[in-house]
């Protein structure tokens, strides 16, 4: 297997690739919040990270936390309608920002202990 191209590692790639796309999304929600004909864009993409994420994660510990379930955003509770307001899309935006640097952080964090395992120096 090659080091870089570990599950985790895929999904935290895929994961920012989603949040970029969600942020785009709402972006251009918040852009438009002033014209009248505009209809919202869903940006809800988190059926996407399930899909992505379904039985990847392996539990062989007793004290490992098992797969996570579903967290529903109350930002997007209402992501089906065609109105845009504002409150719920800055709501958005800060929710995804959050995630977007978490799932970076992760990322980081792993491409520097991979760095220290190859190297044999921490930077």
């Amino acid at each position: 297997m090659k080091i870089f191209e570990t599950p985790n590692l895929g999904l935290l790639k895929k994961s920012l690739d989603v949040y970029t796309a969600q942020h785009e999304a709402i972006a251009k929600n918040i852009a438009n919040a002033d014209n009248p004909d505009y209809k919202r864009v869903n940006t809800d993409f988190s059926q996407v990270l399930k899909t992505n994420m379904s039985g990847k994660l392996k539990v062989d510990n007793p004290r490992h936390i098992g797969n996570p379930k579903p967290v529903e955003s109350k930002a997007d509770e209402k992501s089906k309608d065609t109105q845009v307001d504002i409150t719920r899309e800055m709501a958005s935006l800060a929710e995804n920002q959050i995630r977007f640097e978490f799932a970076s952080k992760v990322l980081s964090i792993n491409y520097r202990m991979l760095n220290t395992s190859i190297t044999g120096q921490e930077r």
